[in-house]
């Protein structure tokens, strides 16, 4: 393979400056790559893809409904940590998700329980959701047994 000399290549540089135009590239090859990847027939993506392939934690359960707005959370996950009493508030779900208690897909706008945030202290389960209803049903199971 002849490699350019160093003055054809500064030639080359000060004619596209003075005429962009005229200096032309040729056709683009196609690399096996592009070719490989490139976009074709997909399913549409589901609302609940990333929550589905999220693992639910290894132990997670109801420590104590401190208020009608909060409640304080055991949670022990490999991937996002250990919180002995996380408190978890209640909102509406802005996305689409899976309750990490009981599994069950959550449509937005669903009342569900967050863990506690601040701009100095984000868990590692930030992202994280679960039912309001999950935590009522599981309260009552724990308490009739």
């Amino acid at each position: 393979m002849a490699y350019a000399s160093n003055q054809d290549i500064f030639e080359r540089a000060i004619l596209t400056l003075l005429n962009p135009e005229r200096v032309t590239m040729g056709k683009a090859v196609k690399s096996t790559f592009e070719r490989r990847f490139r976009p074709g027939k997909r399913k549409p993506p589901s609302p609940y893809r990333d929550a589905e392939a999220t693992p639910r934690p290894s132990r997670i359960f109801v420590q104590e409904i401190l208020s009608v707005h909060t409640v304080s959370i055991y949670w022990s996950d490999s991937q996002t940590g250990h919180y002995a009493e996380q408190l978890w508030r209640l909102g509406l779900a802005r996305v689409a998700g899976c309750c990490a208690l009981s599994g069950r897909p959550i449509s937005s706008g669903e009342r569900v329980f967050r863990p506690r945030r601040s701009p100095m202290n984000v868990p590692g389960n930030w992202d994280r959701m679960v039912l309001a209803s999950a935590i009522l049903e599981q309260t009552q199971t724990r308490h009739s047994a």
